[in-house]
């Protein structure tokens, strides 16, 4: 195990002002703290498939928090976002992070230090949300080559539900696969990709018992036929939206492939 040596979440830091996920709430959230503030994890570089379960902890600080029916939820997120390397197929990239506005910076790392992607891309994106309302503001293909501004644009103007469409807009993909539902999950036909390189973007909260009638076993069926077409995987654990140790317990399932 060792910190990913990016100049970014190469350690831990917190959202002070009141932009990107810690936004949400902030002035009701201030009524009861003076300065409301949400911790981001440090990335750290797993060197094996097996090691990942055994990081799978919790922080004991808040990743996420907004007002529910008059009362501040305060969310814990993972203690540490994990890259796992090579896992599947040759520059692999799978990350692993809580909150799902973090995947537009793994995203524009992983092109970055890979020229051989096809891009744009496509993005398979399985998740109970379309996470793709739009944000104040959009980063150029230029902007997106430069990962400090990557990464004041992720952590100060995007949150949890608007990241997709500036993938558009920096050039990365060109098409999406929406999976949100039984419908579309049925209509999926993975032989009609095309040649670009694919991002696979899970949100854990797929697996919420709300969605349970889906069927938890195709679900898995299906993210196990992307495993090895993806160049890129990004994984949300969603603290506000699903249970954390149900989260574990189905990325577990994900990644235990015969």
């Amino acid at each position: 195990m060792r910190y990913a040596p990016t100049g970014h979440y190469d350690k831990t830091f917190y959202l002070t002002s009141p932009t990107g996920n810690n936004a949400f709430d902030y002035e009701k959230r201030s009524e009861s703290h003076p300065s409301p503030q949400l911790r981001v994890a440090p990335l750290i570089v797993l060197e094996k498939l097996d090691e990942f379960e055994k990081h799978l902890v919790l922080s004991h600080e808040t990743s996420f928090a907004v007002e529910e029916e008059g009362v501040i939820r305060h969310c814990q997120g993972l203690k540490n976002f994990l890259l796992l390397q090579d896992a599947f197929r040759p520059q692999q990239k799978i990350y692993i992070f809580d909150n799902h506005n973090h995947a537009f910076y793994f995203w524009h790392l992983a092109r970055l230090q890979n020229p051989s992607l096809r891009i744009p891309g496509t993005l398979i994106h399985i998740d109970q949300h379309r996470d793709s309302r739009i944000p104040a503001e959009f980063l150029s293909p230029t902007q997106a080559l430069n990962l400090d501004e990557v990464f004041r644009y992720t952590q100060e103007t995007l949150n949890v539900g608007n990241f997709i469409p500036p993938a558009f807009k920096t050039g990365l993909i060109d098409e999406i696969v929406l999976i949100d539902s039984e419908k579309s999950l049925k209509e999926f036909n993975p032989s009609s990709l095309t040649d670009k390189s694919i991002i696979l973007d899970i949100d854990l909260d797929f697996f919420a018992p709300d969605l349970n009638y889906i069927g938890n076993n195709r679900k898995i069926s299906l993210i196990h036929g992307l495993l090895a077409l993806a160049d890129i995987i990004t994984i949300a654990t969603s603290p506000f939206f699903i249970d954390q140790q149900l989260a574990f317990k189905w990325l577990r399932e994900i990644f235990r492939k015969s």
